[in-house]
């Protein structure tokens, strides 16, 4: 019997069900989203590592770059999940998913294709998520 570890994430910004976000956006640490994205998102590590959380009535229109991912909603772009993608049951994902590891429940939904990242392709694509240092005002 094989027993799964828990992964703790943590929750830096919520995006809410009657939110409607546009454009390229870039977040760091944790991001949860119940409402709409139209654009592509990176979600990078800053004290916590880069994770978005999907909730059931979520979508999202556009690629998706992030270190860990759990997909409770609808996708239609790329994923590219750095360590770690959960895909739930009412997940409905219309584009490739290249990830290090994959967890598909019962019932998910995906049109695409499934691409396992080297070890060479997980190093060059995490220095890309990282984001530089904020640089602290002047006094």
């Amino acid at each position: 019997m094989f027993f799964k570890k828990k992964i703790k994430f943590n929750i830096d910004t919520l995006i809410s069900e009657k939110s409607v976000i546009r454009g390229k956006t870039t977040y760091v640490g944790g991001v949860r989203v119940d409402g709409k994205i139209i654009g592509d998102i990176l979600v990078s590590s800053g004290n916590n590592p880069g994770t978005l959380i999907m909730g059931e009535g979520s979508e999202i229109k556009g690629n998706i770059v992030v270190q860990n991912a759990i997909i409770g909603g609808k996708v239609t772009g790329n994923i590219r999940a750095i360590n770690y993608i959960e895909i739930h049951p009412k997940a409905d994902i219309k584009g490739n998913i290249e990830y290090k590891l994959l967890e598909v429940h019962e019932g998910a939904k995906i049109i695409g294709t499934l691409k396992l990242m080297s070890l060479a392709m997980i190093k060059r694509y995490t220095k890309e998520i990282k984001l530089p240092k904020i640089i602290k005002p002047i006094k």
